[in-house]
């Protein structure tokens, strides 16, 4: 591994929900503006209101949204993003953006991640320990990349192209 790709930097979202069938969504990218585009498609504006539905549903029955920061390949930071994603009178979702930028860091050091590239932990069983991350034990064999992807029974695929928007899509 080279220094330069132990020096990654990327924000991770990690939805984890247990039911079922347990599972965790991975959100790797780049840029703080990605993971805000992400949750607005996840819960304001997708083009299928049953995926909206869907999310608020797994919103309400406990499903994680843990905001992992990474620098220089090291977890520096966690985020719970439950807090700001609520109910409003309306019966849809309110998301208060004012708090997300307040918690979450606009710029994160390193290398940022790049579209095909594996995101390299240097120290994820020890960074991911004390937390209910799967990260921890997914690497080093099942390392998470740029984009989406989705753990089921120790699987890894990038199905949740399928679903969500991608909010920073690979130029053709």
């Amino acid at each position: 591994m080279s220094d330069d790709l132990q020096g990654q930097r990327a924000y991770v979202l990690e939805k984890t929900y247990t039911g079922q069938m347990d599972w965790s969504l991975f959100f790797v990218y780049s840029r703080r503006e990605h993971i805000r585009s992400l949750l607005r498609d996840l819960f304001l504006d997708n083009p299928d209101p049953n995926v909206i539905a869907g999310q608020i549903s797994m919103h309400d029955d406990g499903e994680s949204a843990d905001l992992w920061l990474i620098e220089h390949g090291r977890r520096t930071g966690q985020v719970d993003l439950r807090p700001f994603i609520q109910e409003s009178n309306e019966g849809g979702i309110d998301i208060d953006w004012p708090a997300f930028d307040a918690a979450v860091p606009a710029a994160l050091a390193g290398t940022p991640l790049q579209h095909g590239e594996a995101l390299q932990l240097r120290e994820a069983k020890m960074d991911f320990q004390n937390t209910i991350s799967e990260l921890g034990n997914l690497y080093p064999d099942h390392p998470v990349s740029y984009g989406m992807q989705v753990w089921v029974d120790g699987v890894m695929s990038n199905q949740p192209y399928e679903v969500y928007t991608d909010p920073d899509p690979e130029s053709a």
